[in-house]
């Protein structure tokens, strides 16, 4: 078992989440039934769901030097996650947003991020990086990733990309930086023509260097492509089936888990299913990344997952 802590750097927001009947089309009010303010952001989410799962974790980001980053600190700090390598901009608003989630799941989402939250890097501190047991990244602050990606290689330790939807040239330059590409189904279709889901990952795997290169559809699963000894092999994973009330933080919490998974000497078919089921879970609880499980529960749901399969 693999006891360093992974970093997982990237976006950070604090979000305030309402569950509706709808998303209206038009304007008007809408009444929510269920509120709910918390720390978020993709690299922010993936960090708690490791913590979750038992693993330590240090989430490098930055955020304003105001009452919401306050709140921010200290919700990630009640969920074990380390936060000193979080960044308070002074005189910046920390990131925020206001999003619905309606009765089918699905979700509308406004963020907002201030303009003078800087891009600096210089601060970002690299000798812990020799520490790591891996370093995963989104693609909401590429400077940071860049140079977090580059320490990483350079001392053999793993890098996972969250390749989420982003402009296609920024996709471009950071997918070589990484060990393990995992893409959005939206983040592939902006990169390929190709017919297919497979034909669109088994392209892109082709112009890369990394081990595994994956996508995440949704309720139809994963597909990974798993460089070996000759070329690469393409499988797909299923999902569970469950009754989904939020997806909001879903693939955060699947990109959490398998970077948890890898540093724990799992097998890539054991972390993919995990990453999996932990998502579904997710999908089964309001709150966004609320619903991550806790290790316990996963290896429950892996189990009985498995059971049905037999």
């Amino acid at each position: 078992m693999q006891d360093k802590p992974i970093i997982c750097l990237g976006s950070a927001l604090w979000d305030t989440i309402f569950s509706v009947d709808h998303i209206p089309p038009q304007g008007g009010k809408v009444l929510p039934t269920i509120a709910i303010q918390g720390a978020s952001g993709m690299a922010t989410v993936a960090a708690v769901s490791i913590a979750r799962l038992g693993g330590q974790v240090s989430l490098w980001s930055r955020i304003g030097d105001d009452h919401t980053g306050q709140m921010f600190i200290e919700d990630l700090e009640r969920e074990g996650v380390s936060t000193t390598g979080v960044r308070r901009v002074p005189n910046v608003r920390t990131p925020f947003s206001t999003i619905l989630v309606d009765k089918h799941g699905e979700r509308l989402v406004v963020p907002y991020f201030d303009p003078a939250l800087d891009s600096d890097t210089e601060w970002l501190p690299l000798h812990e990086v020799a520490n790591a047991s891996a370093v995963l990244c989104d693609m909401r602050w590429m400077q940071g990733a860049e140079k977090l990606f580059l320490q990483a290689r350079s001392l053999g330790i793993p890098t996972i990309l969250d390749a989420d939807v982003a402009p296609v040239d920024d996709l471009r330059a950071m997918m070589p930086l990484a060990d393990h590409v995992l893409l959005s189904e939206p983040a592939l279709h902006s990169l390929s023509n190709a017919a297919s889901p497979e034909e669109a990952l088994v392209e892109i795997a082709s112009t890369l260097g990394a081990t595994v290169v994956g996508v995440t559809l949704g309720a139809r699963g994963s597909l990974i492509w798993q460089r070996d000894d000759a070329a690469g092999f393409l499988r797909r994973f299923p999902t569970i089936d469950i009754r989904a009330l939020d997806t909001l933080n879903a693939g955060d919490v699947w990109h959490g888990t398998y970077a948890y998974g890898i540093t724990r000497g799992w097998d890539l078919a054991h972390t993919v299913r995990a990453a999996s089921v932990a998502a579904a879970i997710k999908c089964e609880h309001f709150g966004g990344r609320l619903g991550a499980p806790s290790l316990q529960h996963l290896l429950e749901r892996l189990e009985q997952s498995e059971a049905e399969l037999v």
